[in-house]
């Protein structure tokens, strides 16, 4: 539970005996988000300022929740039991996605094991990845990736490394790659993506367009969750360029000027929102369940390569380590995961 700023605990909870439609689950992995969960690790989350009207759609004045908040939504876990009607269904030992807390053990409808069983032989830490890959598989598509196209991703956290590989995937012809640390940008570099090194003096943008053409990229799909970077990504587009935004931004933040090259050059501003009740732009043809289908497969094929991602692994009884290696020293991380003694 974070239970406060920088504050995490581990809290103990019995969960109620098991329904003849339910299993257990038993996590193996699970993945901390370095957007949603760390904003309510610094007090930046828009539900501690602000409250969420599901019926109009809007934030309005007065704290949505309070601290403690159980964060996690990546697990990976081992059906350890079924209940009587669920037999035939799942079985002990499969392997099932869940988008539950971290915590060592689940209890689970039989149907949404089911429905999240992992295909045999799938292996657990490329299984982490699934649901990062379905946020950024739906920013490309909201970003509008054409054959030939030349694609900027700022900020190469896993969303933007993701990103970045099926832009190629969609027929991008080129794809950049912005970023402040020296792993991420080697890690880009790896995977077919031209690094830009944004803590030098020099110009993003100008050095975007030094690796393409002086009119700019086509499109940018901006990652980095900060408005200074989503201000770069805006500076390194054409005219009438595409900007996509797949990460989540919080708290106060200086830095995006849209009296500038955003006004001058006519760019079309897109949030890319895969959950929270807002169907896709392609629905019905395009809808979560398939959304999530497509990215399950591009990693289990290893169309989209995940195995160089994870950065750190941290046993669950030193969940707060995670959290503050991820604060403190976000230069060394990638992705950061939380495992389990089963």
């Amino acid at each position: 539970m974070i239970t406060g700023p920088g504050q995490v605990e581990i809290v103990r909870e019995h969960l109620p005996a098991l329904g003849p439609d339910d299993v257990y689950a038993e996590s193996v992995l699970s993945g901390i988000s370095h957007g949603t969960e760390m904003a309510w690790m610094a007090g930046d989350a828009a539900a501690l300022h602000r409250s969420w009207d599901p019926h109009r759609r809007i934030f309005l004045d007065g704290a949505g929740r309070d601290f403690p908040v159980a964060p996690g939504y990546e697990t990976i876990a081992r059906v350890t039991a079924v209940g009587e009607a669920a037999v035939g269904k799942v079985s002990v030992g499969d392997l099932v996605t869940l988008d539950r807390p971290h915590g060592t053990t689940h209890i689970v409808p039989a149907d949404a094991a089911l429905a999240s069983r992992l295909p045999t032989g799938a292996e657990a830490e490329r299984a982490i990845f699934f649901i990062l890959a379905r946020v950024a598989l739906g920013g490309v598509h909201d970003a509008e990736v054409r054959l030939g196209d030349i694609v900027v991703v700022v900020g190469l956290g896993t969303v933007g490394l993701l990103a970045g590989q099926l832009a190629r995937l969609a027929g991008a012809a080129k794809v950049i790659g912005v970023d402040h640390y020296p792993l991420r940008l080697d890690t880009a570099d790896s995977l077919g993506i031209t690094p830009v090194h944004a803590a030098t003096d020099d110009d993003v943008a100008v050095q975007v367009r030094k690796l393409c053409s002086p009119q700019g990229a086509d499109v940018a799909i901006e990652a980095s969750g900060s408005y200074r970077g989503l201000h770069e990504a805006i500076r390194c587009v054409r005219v009438g360029g595409r900007v996509a935004t797949v990460a989540s931004y919080h708290g106060d933040q200086d830095g995006l000027r849209l009296g500038e090259e955003y006004h001058r050059n006519r760019i079309t501003l897109v949030s890319s929102m895969t959950v929270n009740g807002c169907p896709q732009r392609a629905h019905p043809a395009w809808d979560l369940p398939r959304l999530n289908a497509s990215a399950r497969d591009l990693v289990i094929s290893g169309q989209v390569h995940v195995d160089s991602l994870v950065s750190h692994r941290f046993p669950f009884s030193e969940a707060a380590k995670a959290y503050q290696l991820i604060a403190q020293r976000p230069e060394e991380t990638i992705r950061v995961v939380l495992t389990y003694d089963n």
